[in-house]
């Protein structure tokens, strides 16, 4: 009983760094490849290697609002996570027109 007691305890410390990080980091997936290979939004270091950017640390915002601000800052996005809030689909598609839009 200890034993299972105990290895849950360990699975539950071990897991919550994995998911406090979620909730602080972002990537995104470029439709071409970045033209830099770090960059600063918003006061968070961004870097990218091929057509993906990730930061550890990502300023708390709206995700959708996140998006729009990297879409307009980097250009058109495939795929988007910030904070553990992944935009999909129409929001997705959305949130690069916005960008363009300006």
């Amino acid at each position: 009983m200890r034993t299972a007691i105990f290895a849950g305890l360990m699975a539950c410390a071990l897991a919550t760094p994995v998911l406090a990080a979620d909730t602080e980091s972002a990537w995104l997936k470029l439709k071409s490849p970045a033209t830099t290979e770090s960059f600063i939004h918003d006061g968070s270091a961004w870097r990218c290697t091929g057509d993906v950017c990730t930061t550890t640390k990502a300023r708390s915002l709206p995700a959708a609002r996140a998006c729009r601000k990297l879409a307009a800052q980097v250009g058109e996005l495939t795929a988007f996570k910030y904070r553990g809030e992944a935009i999909e689909g129409d929001e997705l598609t959305a949130c690069n027109a916005a960008a363009k839009k300006g």
